[in-house]
């Protein structure tokens, strides 16, 4: 007899636990949509009207200094291209004004420098022609005008700072800043960054306040004429990224 009472309590004890449990449930949800309600009310975006936005505006990202110098940083390891045009933008359509593309150059380097044609035949088939800007070579290569940061390029002009990730990062730092940096093999100051007319300041004191459109792009490339042993990477055709950056000309 007192084992079946006990066992009375017990089943008893368990219904007002489960009872309690199914009031607590549904005390929530009620709260839960009470709550729900009033947030939907105080969100003004709730009523906003959103418009499908389609076409070259919507894929195109306009950024700034903030996306283009962590993207720089990264180019010599990820070993992907990142180049600097400028032209008029229409906002609305997405679209590069028509006649009005140009390569950017950001920086120089010695215009006595005795090019290779491994280095002449890179800088042609990746940007002679290429979406109607005109490749002006012979002012890029008689006066170091820069408008790239791509390793292949940098080890074909034999810069001081490939082979080593610390000196490239050094010397994005000095692009960046404007500062000058040192060539520790022969001593040569490289002041293109500090004193050069398209560098005031460096790369942020000049283009801080600029904005540029972001675009993907990606090419083949396969050297015929690179034989050298320290270019063996450009001889097998590949796949490249390359990560544009137009400057909106005001």
């Amino acid at each position: 007899m007192e084992n079946a009472t006990h066992a009375l309590m017990m089943a008893f004890a368990v219904l007002i636990f489960v009872t309690a449990l199914t009031i607590s449930m549904v005390s929530l949800n009620s709260v839960k949509r009470v709550s729900d309600a009033i947030l939907y009310t105080k969100d003004e975006t709730n009523y906003y009207t959103y418009t499908d936005v389609k076409g070259k505006a919507a894929e195109n990202r306009i950024v700034g200094l903030e996306t283009i110098i962590p993207t720089l940083y990264k180019y010599y390891k990820e070993n992907y291209t990142v180049v600097f045009r400028q032209a008029n933008y229409n906002k609305e359509t997405g679209d590069f004004v028509s006649g009005t593309m140009e390569y950017l150059p950001v920086y120089k380097v010695p215009s006595t420098r005795n090019w290779e044609s491994s280095y002449k035949d890179l800088m042609k088939k990746k940007y002679g022609n290429k979406n109607g800007i005109e490749y002006k070579e012979n002012k890029t290569l008689s006066d170091g005008e820069i408008f790239s940061f791509d390793i292949d390029e940098e080890t074909l002009r034999h810069e001081p700072w490939t082979g080593s990730e610390d000196k490239v990062q050094e010397n994005i730092r000095c692009f960046l800043n404007g500062t000058i940096y040192n060539n520790p093999n022969n001593n040569l100051k490289y002041k293109d960054y500090s004193e050069s007319p398209l560098q005031l300041g460096g790369f942020i004191g000049k283009y801080g306040n600029s904005k540029f459109v972001e675009t993907i792009e990606e090419y083949n490339y396969k050297s015929s004429q690179a034989t050298d042993s320290t270019i063996g990477s450009l001889t097998k055709e590949k796949l490249k990224r390359m990560i544009v950056f137009t400057r909106i000309l005001e």
